[in-house]
């Protein structure tokens, strides 16, 4: 199924308006924007979206519900979804940012057992390299 141009273009302004919430620290709302758009998105770009999702849920785990098992498993999700894209897909830096989910991985797990909360999010919002370009295909 083709995506409508109009589509793409709602799909880049919920990966922007997303990547903004993030790097706000509103997790929840990130979460919501990319939502919108992965619910009507297709291939790669949903794919990616997906793992923005659970970056972004790992990341309120952390921060307002305390959870260190949920982040681990989010987290771990997240990197795996992730794992297939070159960096600059979507505009993204990818290879920094699943440097950082790495280290946010760990620091969970760290977490998880007792050691301190992890020091902060992963930063996707410093990343960004360009506007997306729909015809990227993985």
């Amino acid at each position: 199924m083709a995506l409508s141009i109009e589509t793409k273009q709602r799909t880049e302004d919920a990966l922007e308006r997303g990547r903004e919430l993030y790097a706000a620290g509103r997790f929840f709302e990130a979460h919501e924007a990319w939502e919108a758009a992965w619910r009507v998105e297709s291939g790669p770009m949903r794919r990616l979206l997906q793992g923005l999702i659970q970056v972004a849920a790992a990341n309120h785990k952390m921060a307002v519900q305390r959870q260190p098992i949920g982040m681990v498993r989010l987290i771990g999700m997240a990197i795996e979804r992730l794992a297939p894209f070159p960096d600059g897909f979507a505009g993204l830096q990818l290879d920094r940012f699943r440097s950082d989910l790495g280290r946010s991985g760990e620091e969970a797990l760290t977490w998880l057992a007792g050691g301190p909360a992890p020091s902060g999010p992963s930063h996707l919002g410093r990343y960004v390299t360009e506007r997306w370009a729909p015809s990227q295909d993985l």
